[in-house]
């Protein structure tokens, strides 16, 4: 058969385990089923645990603060604020009730249609695996197994039939002729090596055994059984090819053999197996043909199970596009599900939020006041103590101790408001204002002690109420309880120690020259109640020093009394003595004093260094000042009164307009008068005995006092 011999090796076939295998349609239906589980299922399952969670947690949150709303509200009427509160709890509730139905939608129409989707796919899935597996085993196995046998027994039977046709020529023909038949056996054995050698060269070929001429020279019996391998494995390899062609090169050295010791008794065997050589050719050649039968019925069947295998590849692709389709509509309806669900869901929260809103608008806090105005009145009544008042042994109950206590404490026990002043100071400066001005030695001379500690009584027994009695309470108690107070002061009204002042004093011309940045500094700085004090009285002192030629009292005897009364008593230095504080040099009370209006102005004028001068040599520029606008003007001088050389009266600056004291207009008509004096008559500081000098301020103040009061007795 020379077709045989020139077949071409079958083409190799695919494997399930094969890597071309993993582009088929099951690994995309488990990527469509994992984005489905992964993705969409997972997140809509966790988005309903959520709504789960906080659905409960909104309504434990409501019942746990209505059984406290409950207690609360039930001893007293709601209000406006607890009525609203009352609503806004309320929605807490109703939130819940709306999101408690987006959280049934969200499992009927969006959780369970996916979950459906899945398990329906995932039973196609497996059943399209377990097709396409059963499909390619059984075309494998078909293919692999059972064809090639099919193949090798009719293979077999025909060469068996070409054997004993080539036994019955053999014994017609001489036995010389089997030398020119033992070349027959080297095609085989070329094509045997050659197949060996392909195989090896390239292993992808198929390494099926070649069918090649029959081989006459084999004996009748000595034909061995089994030559032929039962069965191939799946996939043939070189080692399989060779082991096949050391089998068939030792079939044929053990025929030669047999031929070779058998050859001279052939002729005599000839004769009498004739008969039997026949039959066997027949049976051979029927065996052949039944072989030939199964063979083509078995490419018959490998073609069937190739084309079943087929029609499922291309059910599980038309499955896989049913699944796609599926899965894009289902994932299109439940989104929009969800996202009708959320605006449904976002809309019932807004319509709540503006029900809140109506009702948070009607809270009152004025009728809520004024609810409560009624209950405060009375429990304020009932739970306020009785004021532990200070009893005195003269006067009785006093209800207001004002002596001793700082300025912060009364301002914020009486609430004064920004610029208001103690009532003592404000009543004291008053009446000094009107009966005191031009009293000689005011502030110097001190009224009686026992009248200024009966006035410390009486203001201290009721402040309110009290008055100054000007038949009875002279110019000079009045003065006397005023320094009381200011030196009982637990805090100075300006504190400003003594070597600080030192300092201050040596550079007085500094300071002056910039507008007394130091002490306005120092001024702002101290509280609201004591920088109000601080102006009254330095403004006072000022108005007490203008009428200096009636009452004998300058800036400088001013500042020794009130020096330590308003910076606070220093204790002298280690070393020092009254003999040396008269040598120190303090001027910061007459500073005060006399700088009244510049240090409480509040908009001060700024004075600007003067210009250095301009450089040697050079032209001194021309600068024009104003525009095309300007209107220049020629005024004449101010015309000022010759002054005498011999009036030490100090000259103050002008009162501010804005002063708080009602005797600005008497003191300005007081000043204008003294004014006309000076200009038209003799000055009065020529008749005034000169001063003499200074003596320290606390020692100043301790004489004068003792003087006044031994006097006064």
């Amino acid at each position: 058969m020379s077709t045989s011999a020139t077949e071409s090796p079958p083409t190799p076939r695919p494997s399930i385990s094969d890597p071309s295998s993993q582009s088929g349609p099951i690994p995309l239906f488990e990527h469509h089923l994992k984005v489905l589980t992964d993705s969409y299922l997972s997140f809509f399952q966790e988005r309903k645990r959520i709504e789960e969670v906080y659905v409960d947690s909104l309504l434990k949150l409501h019942r746990k603060v209505k059984a406290i709303d409950s207690f609360l509200d039930d001893r007293y009427d709601l209000n406006t604020a607890r009525k609203a509160w009352s609503e806004v709890r309320d929605n807490v509730e109703r939130e819940a009730q709306t999101r408690q139905a987006f959280l049934t939608t969200l499992t009927i129409d969006i959780v369970n249609p996916l979950n459906f989707l899945k398990e329906t796919q995932e039973r196609t899935r497996k059943r399209i695996k377990e097709d396409l597996k059963e499909s390619s085993n059984s075309y494998n196995e078909f293919a692999e197994n059972t064809l090639p046998k099919l193949k090798r027994t009719y293979l077999k039977k025909c060469q068996e039939v070409e054997d004993h046709k080539a036994t019955v020529t053999s014994n017609t023909a001489p036995i010389t002729s089997s030398h020119h038949h033992t070349p027959s056996y080297t095609p085989y054995l070329e094509q045997s090596s050659n197949a060996f050698s392909n195989s090896r060269s390239n292993p992808s070929l198929p390494t099926k055994p070649v069918v090649t001429t029959p081989h006459p020279l084999r004996p009748l019996d000595r034909r061995p059984s089994g030559s032929m391998p039962s069965g191939r494995s799946r996939s043939p390899s070189t080692s399989t090819a060779f082991s096949e062609f050391a089998q068939h090169g030792k079939k044929q050295l053990n025929q030669l053999i047999t031929f070779l010791d058998k050859s001279g008794t052939v002729k005599e065997s000839l004769g009498g197996r004739s008969e039997n050589t026949a039959l066997r050719t027949v049976r051979a050649k029927r065996e052949a043909d039944e072989a030939d039968k199964e063979y083509r019925k078995g490419v018959h069947w490998l073609e069937t199970l190739r084309l079943r295998r087929t029609k499922i590849l291309e059910g599980a692709y038309k499955s896989l596009e049913m699944f796609v389709h599926d899965y894009s509509t289902t994932v299109k309806g439940v989104l929009d599900q969800y996202v009708d669900n959320m605006t449904a869901t976002t809309m019932t929260q807004t319509q709540l939020s503006s029900h809140a809103r109506s009702m948070v608008d009607k809270i009152s806090p004025k009728k809520d006041v004024a609810d409560v105005g009624s209950i405060i009145q009375r429990s304020l009544a009932s739970a306020t103590l009785k004021p532990i008042l200070y009893y005195n042994y003269n006067v009785g109950e006093c209800s207001d101790l004002i002596f001793g206590v700082s300025l912060v404490d009364y301002a914020t026990a009486r609430s004064l408001g920004e610029g208001e002043i103690p009532k003592i100071v404000r009543i004291c400066i008053k009446e000094i204002d009107q009966r005191g001005l031009e009293s000689e030695g005011i502030y110097r001379v001190s009224g009686r002690h026992a009248v200024v500690q009966d006035l410390q009584r009486k203001i201290e027994r009721s402040e309110v109420a009290f008055q100054f009695n000007p038949l009875t309470d002279d110019v000079y108690a009045v003065s006397s309880i005023l320094k009381m107070y200011l030196r009982e002061l637990p805090e100075p009204v300006f504190r400003f120690p003594l070597q600080d002042r030192m300092e201050y004093s040596e550079d007085r011309t500094d300071h002056q020259f910039n507008n007394f940045a130091v002490l306005r500094s120092k001024i702002r700085r101290l509280p609201h109640v004591h920088r109000a004090t601080l102006k009254a009285i330095v403004e006072h002192l000022g108005r007490v020093a203008a009428m200096s030629e009636k009452n004998k009292m300058d800036p400088k005897n001013l500042a020794i009394i009130f020096g330590g009364v308003i910076f606070g008593e220093d204790e002298l230095p280690k070393g020092g003595d009254l003999l040396s504080v008269q040598s120190w040099k303090d001027s910061s009370m007459e500073d005060l004093i006399i700088n009244a209006g510049t240090l409480f102005d509040e908009h001060p004028t700024s004075s600007s260094p003067p210009l250095p001068a301009a450089p040697i040599g050079e032209p001194t520029p021309t600068y024009t000042y104003g525009s095309s606008h300007t209107k220049v003007a020629s005024v004449a001088p101010r015309s000022q009164s010759p002054r005498n050389p011999e009036d030490f009266t100090p000259r103050l600056p002008m009162r501010p307009t804005s002063s708080i004291h009602p005797s600005l207009p008497s003191t300005t008509s007081t000043l204008v008068t003294n004014a006309e004096n000076t200009q038209h008559g003799p000055s009065v500081a020529q008749s005034t005995p000169p001063q003499s000098p200074p003596t320290p301020k606390s020692a100043a103040t301790t004489l004068s006092d003792s003087t006044s009061d031994s006097s006064a007795e």
